[in-house]
């Protein structure tokens, strides 16, 4: 039966993972970084032939380790949103336009004009953005038509892994949702909207179930790599959505907290909803869709303060330190309400001109004063998006399953609990991502028949994160001051009159009674 393999290609490095049919982590290896070019303001790029070398290197050393013979099934994730235009050889045309490239905000205006905010909302189930794959096609067709026009399939990063190990020319519906032009209902690419972007729809592969054996190691690619001849590949998926698996979320209003440098909170719904203050993706499993909500960016704000108020140069023991210094703060950090929108404020409510602030401050304040408000604004933010989620779309979540790197922090995972008055599930298994590969691989090996199945013999629970009632109540109360001291900064920093909550709600009445009428 042997074990499974998982690869994930990240933004900096690529990782790979063997598990056995119970989850158990037989290997772990990750690669060298790999470098991200920006040859100009706003650009970001990389080599996806660096990907492929870093996949062979990390995958050669962990069959060094297991035995090539020993691996059964192969599931890949990478990062979304980027391009890989490759000719009829398989060869790339043009670096990848990675999810950080922000070259292509002219295409998003085109796009608001040419084909319609609603039109793209209601079958993506995404608001027209810069950051989306059809933007950089757009952006290729306009300035680089030479490579347009000699593409043959355009590829997302694990896409092209998948072709490096099978030759097969696939992707799947979870990532296929990130280009903008997927229908997410019919889980297939979209004709009008391939036609009103101006994009042939056959220089798009192939769309495959994300637990869909999509072929098999090829017979020189596996002698390289030392590995067996054989072995299935599955479609695999996107990295947030394979992600969403790996933390047992397999159900509907089962979701997964990542708190990370970014923090994604990832709800699973049974039925897909079209609203422009968040974002709705497939989930690898065929009877579930995933709203995909960004509250903070928490742990990029703790690197900022390591950085400039500890004069950390990287060292991992600060952060303890840091947390040493928050839990002497008492709940309310003294007074101190942080509002943690260093980057904007994107879900529940929308506002790009929003700024991180302090409200409350004086000089009998401490550091951990600072850092524990960091943490209870952080938690506040989920609060008011999962309040939202429940309000907007009825759903309630019945299970939070946390993991990242901020949530080996005591304090935190205490403040989040107790905001939130729920439990927190930390898992067993850490990198969900790569555990859900696994999850996928395991039924390319035929150990499980369904993705319910191998998740509930795979994921397991490592410990379990309970609120306290007295502690709750009194979070309550300061999370209702934290929303009232947020209107009074809204007025501030203003926001444009599109994104406003009135429109954005109108918007999204509108949408559901287009739905209704056409059914």
């Amino acid at each position: 039966m042997g074990y499974m393999l998982g690869i994930d290609v990240g933004t900096t490095t690529c990782k790979a993972m063997v598990t056995d049919e119970e989850g158990k982590v037989i290997a772990y290896e990750e690669s060298e970084a790999y470098s991200v070019l920006r040859p100009k303001p706003g650009w970001a790029e990389q080599n996806p032939r660096e990907w492929w070398n870093a996949v062979k290197s990390i995958v050669k050393s962990i069959v060094s380790k297991v035995g090539g013979e020993n691996i059964a099934s192969i599931s890949v994730s990478s990062m979304e949103e980027g391009v890989v235009p490759i000719d009829r050889d398989g060869k790339p045309l043009y670096n990848c336009m990675i999810w950080q490239d922000s070259r292509t905000k002219p295409q998003e205006k085109w796009v608001m004009k040419n084909v319609g905010f609603i039109k793209v909302l209601e079958i993506t189930g995404l608001p027209p953005a810069y950051v989306w794959s059809a933007e950089k096609v757009l952006w290729l067709k306009e300035n680089a038509k030479e490579v347009f026009d000699k593409t043959y399939k355009f590829l997302q990063p694990k896409d092209y892994i998948n072709y490096m190990l099978t030759g097969e020319l696939t992707t799947d519906w979870s990532i296929a949702g990130h280009t903008q032009l997927f229908d997410i209902s019919k889980r297939e690419w979209s004709e009008e909207l391939m036609e009103a972007h101006g994009i042939p729809l056959d220089k798009w592969p192939e769309v495959y179930p994300s637990a869909k054996v999509i072929g098999e190691v090829r017979g020189e690619v596996a002698e390289e790599l030392g590995l067996k001849k054989h072995i299935p590949v599955m479609a695999g998926g996107g990295d947030q959505e394979v992600s969403t698996l790996g933390a047992g979320a397999i159900s509907g209003g089962e979701a997964s907290y990542s708190a990370g440098t970014s923090n994604i909170l990832n709800i699973c719904i049974s039925k897909p909803v079209f609203d422009p203050r968040v974002t709705v993706f497939c989930h690898p499993h065929e009877k579930l869709w995933i709203i995909e909500l960004y509250p903070t960016q928490l742990g990029e704000a703790l690197q900022w303060m390591s950085l400039n108020l500890w004069s950390s140069r990287g060292e991992t023991s600060v952060y303890r330190e840091m947390d040493l210094e928050a839990e002497k703060s008492p709940i309310g950090a003294n007074g101190l309400f942080f509002y943690p929108y260093f980057r904007g404020k994107y879900s529940s409510e929308i506002n790009e001109n929003m700024r991180a602030s302090i409200v409350g401050l004086t000089f009998n304040h401490s550091r951990g004063d600072v850092i524990r408000a960091l943490m209870e604004g952080s938690a506040y933010e989920v609060r008011d998006i999962v309040e939202f989620c429940e309000r907007k779309f009825g759903i309630n979540i019945k299970k939070l399953v946390v993991s990242g790197g901020v949530s080996k922090s005591p304090v935190w995972r205490e403040i989040m609990a107790n905001v939130l008055l729920r439990n927190l599930i930390l898992p067993q298994v850490k990198d969900t991502t790569l555990l859900g590969n696994t999850i996928l691989a395991s039924i390319g090996a035929e150990h499980y028949r369904s993705l319910e199945e191998a998740v509930s013999k795979m994921f397991k629970e490592a410990e379990i994160v309970e609120p306290n009632e007295k502690m709750s109540e009194k979070y309550r109360k300061l999370y209702f001051e934290y929303k009232k001291h947020y209107r009074s900064l809204e007025r501030i920093f203003r926001k444009p009159f599109i994104e406003t909550s009135m429109v954005l709600e109108v918007l999204s009445l509108y949408i559901k009674l287009r739905k209704m009428f056409r059914k």
